[in-house]
């Protein structure tokens, strides 16, 4: 007979039994396919503890039930997926989505504890879980809440969620979010394939900037919800799937780190979906809907595709909007681009949006989005492209890039490594500035046989600079990247004006012929849509030009020694934020300048240019002293550094911060006695925010006597700096000083950076080096992604070692794990040992790190062996039923009689046996559905005969009792 049971164990048990064996086919036949599909969906998210996903998908159906929530960041969020304040919810009380795939009351409570705290004019909180809840449990979840923390509470369980995607509207969500493929009508097919067919020829001509020369898949560095940097490397194939799942994106990076290239790579490899290729300025500047832009453009208008259209297909079919240049919108228009971008946001919650920026004061509002930087070439991808672009001539300039530290590091960046490999093509001198690779660049386009003669002849008469020049200058001092074409034409009014005047030309040129010759023959481009404009190749190209107008300005300056012209030049270029690229690139020319004769002035006009950058911005005045090189240091060291440390002593916390940031941006050792004890001391939140204070760590920085002054730090201080210094680039000092530092930790830090950042090479000489034990120690610990492939050999041997030498099977299977990862094969058996020796509950640490990745690989192969295992695990309690119930897909005889004897024998009133229930409904057939039916009827007879007793589960059994009259059509005892 049966034990005395649990209430929410003794509901559970006879409805799963049933499902399976009498309700089965009724199922079938009542509800869709389409809406099997959802649910078995569903259970693989709880399964998988997808809880990730999950979110992803209700964010997107809450947004439209409630259009006011806003996506939270997924990291961090203080209990709130999605959020709509007070002050912007369209009810005035603010509400609060909070996302579980387990539906119990404890979740909700512990959100709402966290919301508590956190939040203030909170009202509503809006439970979202793939999960049944009844109307009953909901109604006391929500009277529960209510008491304890005065929220209402709206639950959006399973069936509102099935529902949901199973509105036409909701179709483009399936396949992305939940992987099911949903068949069309013909028509919307065929509209579907137009504007496909479009986005795939917008993608080819934005391609055709980059035509000829191989593309990199880079990484992308996420970020922390503050900017700070995470530990999360995302590849290409994350960003794409976070736009599959309707996410948005703001991708980041400095000037030629490869932000358009990657949007283009995004366009062509989207297995999923369509994906629009927008250039941002010109749709917020045309001021119309998204999607009457996207008709607009001549592919989609060649297939008379228009707004509506792309409206319907968007209902079928998912769509992500790739979004390029938000730093290059104009100062005047971003209120309007941030209205715009919003109302994209809102409006369309299913879509996937990526921005890519360059790191920007007005962050794109995104809220909720991922952000992202991206990462510097590793010398592994800049030599895969250097051999794929050269071929057998890649090795001569791999190692010359390589042994130059200048070029090593400007070659990390894509643009510029193009370039110089262009320059290298040609077989020019490869200079080692910006400004240097830049000239070089544009003095190939004008010397190639293509151009010119061309460029020598009217309209131009060998004055393209000066045109472009000008056009660079303008494009500048408005904060944009194009000119309009009225813009444009009184430019070239102007410089011919001007020439003409000087005696450079003898008639003044057409406008017309001027732009049309300089975007066939030189970098300039013209845009046709929305409205017809000019820009550049590429920004560097506009921030070159401007960069020798200023030149020009500077020279005249330091000349002429004009303070009401210093005061001007001050206020129009070192003042305003729109020209700090091209006064780096200014400032990186005269820091790289060799012995000419201009040397002395190149000092001089360095040292104005910070004693103006001194009075406007310290902290940029330090930079550009860097950038300008230890000369001029020798000039603005000491006003510069009696202005930093005034700025450390102030009492305020934020001028400090501002003083170490310029002290960092220096590069200078004249800092040395405040950098040191901060970066030695034992405070490690200290010492890691003073290293990500500037965005490089100069180790120059701590003196010329550094390796000594760091030798003699504690061990954590010194694996702090040998990690943060060598995740960022290869510095070579660091990973010899890290080579012969005793420690086993500095060392495994040095290789994981070397590794990190790519320099392979390095990191396997590093590791070869190493005495055995110490090399197995630290194989051990290392991510196998970021073992060197030279060394794999050894240290599969090393691993082996470990694993012999180890008795505790979770090690072992670690062990195993890793082995694989670096190419082991034939390890199933060993996995199916390990596995088997472990015993006792298992941690979620060890279950997700371990035992997961395990099964995953046996289930390739043997899924019945890894259904008996779970199903034992999940028997005895030492794996969560709810969480692996899905991998049990057979249940051993023995063992399923086992756990029937134990229901029928056991006393479970103090106990739960929901683990029990979840292994017997795994496989539960009729004949167990009768045998468990009817032990129920008889406990409740047993109960219902002794009127004597408390009967405590009396309204329990009241609607079991029903039950038994119900799905099995048994007679009641």
């Amino acid at each position: 007979m049966f034990g005395r049971t649990s209430a929410s164990d003794l509901n559970i048990f006879p409805i799963k039994c049933f499902e399976r064996a009498k309700l089965g086919l009724l199922w079938k036949e009542l509800m869709a396919v389409l809406r099997s599909e959802i649910e078995r969906a569903l259970d693989d998210l709880i399964s998988n503890q997808d809880g990730k996903r999950f979110q992803g998908l209700a964010v997107v159906l809450a947004k439209q039930h409630w259009r006011d929530l806003i996506a939270s960041e997924r990291e961090k969020d203080l209990g709130a997926d999605a959020i709509a304040k007070a002050p912007f919810a369209a009810e005035g009380g603010g509400k609060i989505l909070i996302c579980s795939i387990t539906a119990k009351i404890r979740k909700v409570r512990e959100d709402a504890e966290k919301v508590k705290k956190h939040f203030e004019h909170i009202t509503k909180l809006i439970f979202a879980t793939p999960a049944a809840v009844t109307n009953n449990m909901g109604e006391a979840w929500a009277a529960e809440i209510g008491k304890e923390f005065h929220y209402e509470l709206a639950i959006m369980a399973r069936e509102d969620i099935i529902t949901s995607l199973m509105l036409p509207s909701n179709a483009s969500l399936l396949k992305n979010h939940l992987g099911i493929h949903v068949e069309v009508e013909e028509t919307l097919a065929e509209l579907v394939e137009r504007v496909r067919a479009a986005a795939v020829e917008v993608t080819a001509a934005w391609f055709k900037r980059v035509a000829g020369k191989p593309l990199l898949e880079l990484r992308a560095l996420r970020l922390n919800p503050d900017g700070g940097d995470s530990s999360e490397v995302l590849q290409l194939s994350d960003i794409r799937n976070a736009l599959d799942q309707s996410g948005r994106v703001v991708l980041e990076g400095p000037a030629g780190r490869g932000k358009t290239t990657t949007l283009i790579q995004l366009a062509k490899a989207q297995s999923g979906g369509i994906p629009l290729l927008i250039d941002l300025p010109q749709w917020t500047e045309s001021k119309i809907g998204i999607f009457q832009f996207i008709a607009g453009l001549p592919q989609f208008q060649s297939r008379s595709l228009d707004a509506t259209t792309l409206a319907q297909v968007s209902t079928a079919e998912h769509l992500s909007f790739l979004l390029n240049g938000w730093n290059e919108v104009g100062e005047s228009d971003f209120p309007h681009a941030e209205s715009a971008l919003r109302g994209l946001e809102r409006d369309f919650p299913t879509v996937g949006i990526l921005v890519a920026t360059r790191t920007h004061h007005i962050v794109p509002p995104l809220p909720g989005s991922v952000r992202a930087r991206l990462l510097t070439l590793r010398r592994r991808e800049r030599t895969s492209y250097l051999r794929k672009r050269l071929g057998g001539r890649a090795d001569e300039l791999r190692q010359r890039l390589d042994s130059d530290p200048v070029l090593d590091d400007l070659t990390r960046t894509p643009f510029f490594l193009s370039e110089v490999t262009s320059i290298f093509e040609a077989g020019a001198p490869i200079p080692s500035t910006k400004m240097g690779v830049l000239d070089a660049v544009t003095r190939l386009v004008e010397g190639s046989d293509e151009h010119r003669n061309h460029l020598r002849q009217p309209p131009l008469a060998g004055r393209a600079n000066d045109y472009l020049g000008e056009f660079g200058a303008r494009m500048t001092a408005q904060g944009g990247v194009s000119l309009s074409e009225n813009d444009a034409r009184s430019s070239v009014s102007i410089i011919g004006t001007l020439l003409k005047n000087a005696g450079q030309i003898a008639t003044l040129p057409e406008p017309a012929g001027v732009l049309s010759t300089l975007c066939a023959h030189h970098v300039l481009e013209r845009q046709n849509y929305p409205v017809v404009a000019f820009r550049f190749e590429h920004q560097q190209f506009q921030e070159f030009y401007a960069a020798l107008g200023v030149w020009r300005q500077l020279w005249d300056l330091l000349r002429k020694g004009d303070r009401e012209k210093r005061r001007e030049f001050t206020n129009l270029y070192v003042n305003e934020p729109a020209w700090a690229e091209p006064l780096r690139l200014i400032a990186d020319d005269i820091g790289g300048s060799s012995g000419s004769a201009e040397r002395a002035d190149a000092i001089q006009a360095g040292k104005l240019i910070i004693e103006m950058a001194l009075n406007v911005d310290p902290v940029f005045a330090a930079e550009l002293a860097r950038l300008c090189g230890p000369q001029v240091w020798k000039e603005v060291g000491t006003a510069l550094g009696e202005r930093l440390r005034s700025l450390y002593a102030a009492p305020d916390s934020r001028y400090r911060h501002s003083a170490l940031a310029g002290m960092l941006a220096s590069g200078s050792e004249d800092f040395e006695d405040v950098i040191v004890p901060i970066v030695s001391g034992d405070n490690q939140q200290d010492r890691l925010g003073t290293y990500r204070t500037w965005s490089a760590f100069e180790v120059s920085s701590l003196g010329s006597n550094w390796r000594d002054t760091v030798a003699s730090w504690k061990e954590q201080a010194r694996i702090d700096f040998v990690s943060e210094l060598l995740h960022h680039r290869n510095v070579p000092e660091i990973a010899s000083f890290a080579r012969s530092d005793p420690s086993v930790k500095v060392k495994e830090a040095a290789i994981e950076g070397l590794s990190w950042i790519g320099a392979e090479d390095e990191a396997a000489q590093f590791l070869e080096s190493l005495d055995g034990n110490t090399f197995e120690g630290v194989v051990q610990k290392l991510h196998s992604d970021l073992i060197p492939l030279a060394t794999r050999d050894r240290a599969l041997a090393a691993l082996q070692k470990s694993f012999i030498a180890s008795a505790d099977p979770l090690i072992r299977l670690g062990l195993l794990l890793k082995q694989s990862k670096l190419g082991a094969t034939s390890i199933a058996k060993q996995l199916k040992q390990e596995l088997s020796k472990i015993t006792g509950n298992i941690d979620d640490h060890h279950t997700y790190s371990v035992i997961k990745p395990a099964l995953d690989i046996l289930r390739a192969t043997d899924p019945l062996w890894v259904s008996a295992w779970v199903a034992e695990r999940v028997a005895d309690g030492s794996l969560w039923h709810e969480t692996w119930s899905k991998l049990i897909t057979a249940v051993p005889e023995k063992l399923k009689e086992g756990l029937i004897q134990r229901l029928e024998s056991e006393d479970f009133k103090h106990s739960h046996f929901g683990n029990i229930i979840t292994v017997l409904a795994a496989e539960a057939d009729v004949s167990i559905a009768e045998r468990v039916f009817l032990k129920l009827c008889e406990l409740r007879l047993v109960i219902t005969s002794a009127p004597d007793e408390r009967h405590e589960f009396e309204w329990l059994l009241r609607g079991n009792s029903k039950r038994c009259s119900g799905p099995s059509r048994r007679r009641s005892p």
